[in-house]
């Protein structure tokens, strides 16, 4: 009742919190007046017209020289007065262009728009060499849209919000208490879409740029957003802010969709029915259909389909991600990866689940349904075609069988698990050094640390799986649960059994010296399990020891490149 009582509360903050940033936008200025007699002959003379001159109001100080050769209908309101931007005096321009039922606040430039209709542009805004910008009242800009969060038949839809992040839409799309949950949100959805429905006039929030853009209709749009050369923007959400705002430039096509706080389509993508989560970027001809895509990601050229992506997770070359739940995302999908055969030629309802940090490698095929959950920072390596299956072993190599094994199915590959940490541990603080300095969101806040509390956990397990009953040289899914469609040899085993304990030892101890107070019970447990009567300044010396070890192994790591390249490459130590 508690958890239901606090997912209530999150949700009742969160809808009124972005219903502040769409809805008060303003009080509407109680200064406008008629035009008088001499501004009407004024506007006139510019070339101006209107069906009713009575239904035009301006603000007492509006200054009419720059308003020429437009056309007004319906209720207009032009300010025409100056206003501050970043301390600079903005002052206002209309010219060339046709206004239906729009108020224009001060300091706005509008210039060769073939319409404006049914609008309320904040100050500062500036629009030019634009088509149609309209919008009609029951538009939902975006929000409502079915997202397809994990399968394509339905079974995971979420409608959409501005409020959707990944947490949130990770609740809504799977686990035992989906049901309820999603009965909750959907209460707190209809409230905010009857209030968004209602609105008689869009909103170009403050300061925002839209140029050379043919179509925008039934949108918000936030303040500070920049609007460029696109190719059409439609019933979608595009947030703002002064230090945050989204943007969507040079041939972007954006329909049906919520664009977050920093997020940018760009370079002819296009992003249908989803959310661009905060600070992402889709880009490079990049498609994002029926998805959620999650902060500081980028998708480019490739493609995401029907799938929840969660932060960081980059897809910078042509690639398929189709029906994926990822919430944990911080991964990598290679060029020519397909992660995609969801369709059994009878219906495309199968899923995959990838771990947190996961690596697809080039050109390889990953089949479902597949869960790699317990198996974070996991790599399946350039060309590896892998079966439906589940695998339980974290920071594991998948690759092609290194030699040919009696009796072996000839589609199953090689597991390597721990190999990330014992062969790649530069990977790994590399990883975490760039979700610190490419972490630009602000409304999102994350643990940067890849081996912590919950990844030690997994590590512990595949340690109580490793307990044989009887040793082999190759072990298979009947000998060991979580190895999926694949084989281990057994030199693998010991190796992964010694590369899981050093890490587990070597965490635990550095809770220990770093922040002795906030030991969890777990560590607490390991501790007095593992180094029953060991005193505090034999533990420090042990731990400093282990710190010179995961030194040099990053090193290794990052040796075993120069190596290589230096043997390949001529000129490569003269570059690097």
């Amino acid at each position: 009742m508690q958890g239901n009582m606090d997912f209530d509360r999150m949700l009742s903050e969160r809808f009124q919190l972005i219903s502040d940033e769409m809805f008060m936008v303003g009080d509407t200025p109680e200064d406008w007046i008629s035009l008088t007699d001499s501004q009407i002959e004024l506007l006139e003379e510019n070339g101006n017209s209107s069906e009713n001159w009575s239904l035009v109001k301006v603000f007492r100080e509006a200054v009419l020289d720059s308003v020429r050769n437009s056309v007004f209908r319906g209720e207009v309101r032009i300010a025409m007065t100056p206003a501050e931007i970043e301390g600079n005096r903005v002052d206002p321009i209309l010219s060339s262009s046709s206004l239906d039922n729009v108020e224009v606040l001060p300091g706005c430039r509008i210039v060769s728009t073939s319409l404006l209709r049914n609008l309320r542009l904040g100050e500062g805004v500036v629009i030019e060499n634009c088509g149609r910008i309209t919008y009609e009242q029951d538009s939902m800009c975006g929000s409502g849209t079915v997202l397809e969060l994990g399968v394509e038949t339905g079974e995971r839809n979420v409608p959409s919000s501005p409020c959707i992040d990944t947490d949130l839409a990770a609740v809504l799309s799977g686990g035992a208490d989906r049901d309820d949950n999603l009965a909750v949100y959907r209460t707190y959805l209809d409230g905010f879409l009857s209030e968004l429905r209602s609105r008689k006039r869009g909103i170009i929030g403050e300061a925002c740029n839209i140029q050379d853009t043919p179509v925008l209709e039934n949108c918000f749009i936030g303040s500070w957003v920049s609007i460029q050369n696109a190719c059409a923007v439609r019933n979608s959400t595009v947030l703002g802010g002064e230090l945050n705002p989204a943007s969507i430039l040079d041939g972007a096509l954006v329909r049906d969709s919520i664009l977050k706080w920093g997020s940018r389509v760009d370079s002819m993508a296009i992003v249908e029915k989803s959310v661009v989560g905060e600070a992402s970027v889709v880009e490079k001809q990049g498609k994002l259909t029926l998805s959620f895509l999650g902060p500081n990601s980028v998708l480019a050229e490739g493609e995401i389909t029907a799938s929840l992506a969660g932060p960081f997770t980059s897809a910078h070359h042509q690639s398929l991600l189709i029906a994926a739940r990822w919430p944990e995302g911080r991964g990598n999908i290679g060029y020519g990866a397909n992660v995609g055969s969801n369709h059994t030629s009878r219906l495309p309802d199968q899923e995959i689940r990838p771990g947190e940090g996961m690596f697809f490698g080039l050109a390889c095929s990953v089949k479902f349904p597949a869960d790699y959950s317990q198996a974070p920072y996991s790599i399946i390596a350039t060309g590896v075609t892998t079966l439906p299956q589940r695998v339980e072993f974290p920071f594991s190599l998948i690759c092609e069988p290194f030699d040919s094994i009696d009796g072996m199915q000839p589609a199953f590959n090689q597991i390597i698990p721990g190999w990330v940490l014992s062969d790649n541990l530069f990977a790994v603080h590399r990883n975490e050094e760039k979700y610190i300095s490419r972490n630009r969101a602000m409304h999102w806040k994350s643990d940067d640390k890849i081996i912590r509390e919950d990844t030690i956990r997994m590590m512990m397990n595949s340690l109580h799986k490793f307990e044989v009953k009887s040793v082999k040289e190759v072990y298979t899914e009947s000998d060991i649960s979580g190895l999926g469609k694949n084989y281990l040899t057994e030199a693998h085993r010991l190796k992964a059994i010694e590369t899981y304990r050093f890490h587990v030892r070597y965490f635990t101890l550095e809770c220990l010296s770093s922040n002795p107070e906030k030991l969890s019970v777990f560590q607490r447990d390991y501790l007095e399990r593992e180094f029953p009567g060991v005193s505090g300044a034999e533990l420090h010396e042990i731990v400093s020891d282990m710190r010179d070890v995961i030194a040099e192994s990053i090193r290794i790591s990052r040796e075993k490149d120069f190596t290589r390249g230096c043997r390949i490459i001529s000129d490569y130590p003269d570059v690097r």
